[in-house]
């Protein structure tokens, strides 16, 4: 006997235990632990992703902040500014942060921010979205991101990278 869930993008997520579900949705990375659990061949199950489906195709809720958008010129180009005064520039395609990553030279020196730190994807639409990606976390603003569930955040915010702080600034 197998259970799962069916997260709001749609997604079903079959697993063994009862409580043996992953923390997040492998879809959109949404947390799951609150949807309701279900047995696998439940008929309320089909039902669930026929209405997420719908509501996707209808740009309703549950469309994922993540997907793709075209940029046209003239769209802001969002950058870190670290409190030494140097900047790391985000792609519009987006990028993941970290010692390894986009800005690497930059944070060639802060040990405490993880090789793959931070995954920061710019959306026209509705700003910037954030994932902590980090082993020792992420603040936006002074309060903690939940690890591995995207996070909207405003251009200004101080992102800080364990204990490196940047603003997320933007350039038109």
């Amino acid at each position: 006997m197998a259970f799962c869930k069916v997260c709001v993008c749609g997604e079903k997520i079959v697993f063994a235990r009862r409580m043996g579900y992953p923390d997040n949705c492998p879809s959109c990375g949404r947390r799951i632990a609150d949807y309701q659990t279900f047995l696998e061949d439940d008929p309320e199950v089909e039902a669930l992703m026929n209405r997420a489906k719908t509501e996707k195709d209808n740009d309703g809720p549950s469309a994922d902040p993540r997907s793709e958008e075209s940029y046209l010129p003239g769209d802001p180009t969002y950058y870190l500014l670290l409190e030494n005064g140097e900047e790391i520039i985000i792609p519009q395609e987006g990028c993941i942060v970290g010692r390894t990553e986009t800005g690497g030279e930059e944070l060639a020196e802060y040990v405490s921010v993880s090789k793959k730190h931070l995954r920061i994807t710019p959306r026209r639409s509705i700003g910037v979205i954030v994932e902590d990606l980090s082993k020792y976390g992420t603040l936006i603003d002074n309060v903690r991101m939940e690890k591995n569930v995207p996070q909207r955040v405003q251009s200004g915010s101080i992102i800080t990278l364990c204990n490196v702080k940047a603003q997320l600034l933007t350039k038109e």
